[in-house]
């Protein structure tokens, strides 16, 4: 009894483990239908110039926060630039770079509109990652910040491609009390042409919609009930036409005599009825009767 629950105790911890399994591969799919990555070769040139420019492999992510923007309404897209597989995949600090400074990536992300008359808003407010201890010229430094994009559609645009081209790596220095920071170029990096470079740049999507008909399409997700309050469409009409017969009354008496008496054995409404030769016949007889009657009894009594 107690291993017959046990298993049923693991059958079941195993099948909500492949339920939440399911659910993840789901929203992992979900995510990756916004978001496309490239291997990419840049050639990244240093401050100090054309001489010293470096050529490194990165995986590049770029990833917009919808599937489907609405006109006016800001959206985000996130680009990662990681190291690749090769050995020079990491940059080494063309100069000294102090503790508290920071590290930002200034992206250079391509928006194309269509139709052409579309317009896109785009600002760059990119994140930094803080240098916590010095690093010393040549030395390599870690991973780099992911740079944000803001976007705003405007009135026409039907879809945005965005295409992650060129970047550029800052060092924001803190400045005297009182004053802000300071940037300062550390590496301009372009996408590589060379003889077997990677070069097909990263690019995403995103359809693009009015206020009104993402209004609508929300609203079309919750299910509408069969008894709409909308006008029924109207049927097609069809015609029946029926002979109708009347039936015989139930009141078998003639109130009013038809006219054609003689066919039907009925006087007619004007003119004498042949009852009433009949009465006055049977009057006559029985007045004559009568007088007949009163005629013998007189004389019976004359007689005596």
């Amino acid at each position: 009894m107690l291993k017959s629950k046990a298993r049923r105790r693991i059958a079941t911890k195993a099948a909500a483990g492949v339920a939440s399994a399911a659910v993840l591969v789901g929203a992992l799919s979900a995510v990756s239908a916004l978001a496309d990555s490239k291997p990419v070769t840049y050639k990244c040139t240093p401050k100090t110039g054309e001489a010293d420019a470096v050529t490194h492999d990165f995986t590049v992510s770029l990833t917009s926060s919808v599937a489907t923007a609405t006109v006016g309404t800001q959206f985000l897209a996130t680009l990662s630039i990681t190291p690749g597989t090769t050995s020079t995949s990491e940059f080494g600090a063309p100069e000294e770079i102090p503790a508290g400074a920071w590290i930002q990536v200034q992206p250079s992300v391509v928006a194309s509109v269509s139709p052409a008359t579309g317009i896109v808003a785009m600002s760059t407010p990119s994140p930094s990652t803080s240098v916590t201890a010095t690093v010393e010229k040549g030395a390599t430094f870690g991973p780099l910040p992911a740079a944000t994009v803001t976007i705003t559609p405007s009135t026409g645009a039907s879809s945005i491609v965005l295409t992650a081209r060129d970047f550029k790596l800052n060092v924001l220095k803190a400045g005297a009390a009182g004053t802000a920071a300071t940037s300062e170029l550390l590496y301009s990096c372009a996408i590589a042409t060379t003889d077997g470079a990677k070069s097909a740049p990263a690019v995403a999507t995103i359809a693009v919609v009015t206020a009104s008909a993402s209004a609508s399409s929300s609203s079309s997700t919750t299910p509408t009930p069969s008894t709409s309050a909308s006008s029924p469409t109207p049927l097609p009409t069809h015609t029946v036409y029926k002979t109708v017969t009347a039936k015989p009354s139930k009141d078998t008496q003639v109130k009013k005599t038809p006219g054609g008496g003689a066919a039907t054995g009925g006087g007619a409404d004007a003119g004498p009825d042949g009852r009433m030769f009949v009465l006055t016949g049977t009057a006559l007889v029985l007045a004559a009767a009568t007088g007949g009657l009163m005629l013998r009894s007189r004389r019976r009594a004359a007689q005596r």
